[in-house]
């Protein structure tokens, strides 16, 4: 294959992540990939193994003179979060995604960029595979399917893993190392109701330019979701007239904020150009409101007259956007003696209707776990009282702060010595496999370290190729430094 990166360093790290850009590597979609890791690691004469879950184990000895010393856990996810833009011919069960490099910045030509957590891959790979590198025993832990509840970590053979200390390479940006991550859960909600023909003023409405991405690390900026975008838009419209859903179609996966939603209604006929007007203002007032992240948002809407087509009935639209209107998205409990970090959030991740009705999925995040389940218990009152039901799944532990940590002391003085800068010590809302790790692996001691990149969950992913370059630098000298220290 032709290497975009070939004149950047680290070579190898880089040629790593471009080819493994070229594997199809979404959530449940990994075969192709852990294929590739265990081919990747016969190749080079590592001992490798693949369990049932489809995660990776690479064990590499410790360098001459450091054979002995206690091993160390790297650890990151194979798969990705498949999003695209609307309008872009990507197939991620089969298409390479397709990189781009402009300067300093490496993305992909309109979906999500896979450096989430591709990055992890090819440092593993890259250290896997270094002949002078000093080092102590390493364990490598690629797991699957972590965008998706975790569920390669839940499913870890944790009797092979002999490291009680780790570095997640899952968290960032350079020079914030963190300690700790909010646990979390998904909740599916189902309004049953039937469709039947009708006919009225076709009035399309596609809601476009909103940011997105992750939604835990970017809950706290009170981003746009287009599914409560769209919630607000309908539910003028029926306040102004009847109205009967044919479509709505919002959001895809449950730890992104929805950039995107499309819907149809059916208006009385005559009252069509009544409808846009209505649109337009809406979206006015919304344009005045939103962060300015958000600024490229906009609604495209369109009329046909007299039209035909499915559509819920009057009564059952009404109850349709109730609920899409009081569903919870955004930051429901901050600290305020933490510069109001967010504790606990909720984000409307996706809305879609079908002829048997709407389903809706919420996804929840906290690091305070009776406060979750307070937020799941308020979810099933909503539901209930809208005639919905509930189904919780994909619960993950939250990861506990240590005071006394070795490894990130060690993490944070390699830093410092590299960059002659303080390194930031954090807690992030997000989720990740630490949590999972520190219920499996009793005194476990564990440290995160990254890169810089932006735009996780969305289309707008980037990675800058000169931080990827010198937190490799930094993982090879921490290596470096634990065999001093042993």
């Amino acid at each position: 294959m032709n290497y975009l990166l070939s004149d950047r360093e680290p070579k190898q790290a880089l040629r790593y992540f471009e080819e493994i850009s070229q594997i199809p590597r979404g959530s449940g979609n990994e075969q192709a990939i852990s294929q590739y890791l265990l081919d990747f690691s016969k190749e080079h004469g590592l001992e490798a193994y693949r369990d049932q879950a489809l995660n990776v184990y690479v064990t590499k000895p410790g360098s001459k003179g450091c054979e002995n010393l206690p091993p160390l856990m790297l650890q990151g996810h194979m798969d990705m979060v498949c999003e695209k833009n609307r309008g872009v011919e990507h197939d991620f069960t089969k298409d390479p995604i397709k990189l781009v490099v402009e300067g300093n910045i490496l993305r992909a030509d309109g979906t999500t960029l896979g450096a989430d957590n591709g990055v992890a891959l090819a440092w593993m790979m890259a250290l896997l595979t270094e002949q002078d590198l000093v080092h102590p025993p390493l364990e490598c832990v690629f797991t699957a399917s972590e965008e998706v509840g975790l569920i390669g970590a839940h499913n870890l053979e944790f009797d092979r893993i002999q490291s009680r200390r780790l570095i997640n390479l899952d968290c960032g940006p350079e020079g914030s190392f963190c300690c700790g991550s909010a646990g979390g859960q998904v909740t599916d909600i189902t309004l049953d109701m039937e469709m039947a023909p009708a006919r009225g003023d076709k009035v399309s409405i596609q809601i476009r330019g909103l940011s997105g991405g992750h939604s835990g690390g970017l809950i706290h900026k009170s981003l746009g979701n287009a599914n409560v975008l769209m919630g607000r838009v309908l539910r003028q419209l029926c306040a102004a007239m009847s109205c009967q859903a044919a479509q709505c179609d919002g959001g895809d996966k449950d730890n992104a904020i929805p950039r995107e939603c499309d819907a149809v209604v059916l208006v009385p006929h005559g009252r069509g150009q009544e409808a846009l007007d209505i649109v337009r203002q809406t979206e006015k007032e919304i344009m005045g409101q939103l962060v300015p992240e958000d600024q490229g948002f906009h609604i495209d809407a369109a009329m046909e007259e007299n039209a035909d087509c499915q559509a819920l009935s009057p009564a059952d639209t009404w109850q349709m956007v109730n609920l899409m209107v009081l569903l919870p998205c955004g930051p429901q409990l901050r600290d305020p003696a933490m510069d109001d970090r967010v504790i606990s959030s909720e984000n409307f991740a996706s809305a879609h209707l079908c002829e048997k009705g709407l389903k809706c999925i919420v996804s929840m995040r906290s690091s305070n776990d009776a406060f979750r389940q307070d937020m799941a218990a308020r979810l099933d009152i909503l539901a209930s009282l809208a005639g919905a039901s509930t189904f919780h799944h994909d619960d993950y532990e939250s990861w506990e702060i240590e005071k006394n940590s070795p490894i990130r002391s060690q993490v944070l003085e390699c830093y410092k010595e590299l960059t002659g800068k303080e390194g930031k010590v954090v807690a992030v809302h997000g989720g990740l496999e630490c949590g999972i790790f520190q219920k499996n692996l009793p005194g476990v001691d564990m440290v995160t370290v990254s890169c810089n990149c932006s735009g996780a969950h969305s289309p707008d992913e980037r990675m800058e190729l000169d931080s990827f370059a010198r937190v490799y630098q930094l993982l090879k000298a921490i290596l470096a430094s634990l065999c001093k220290v042993g």
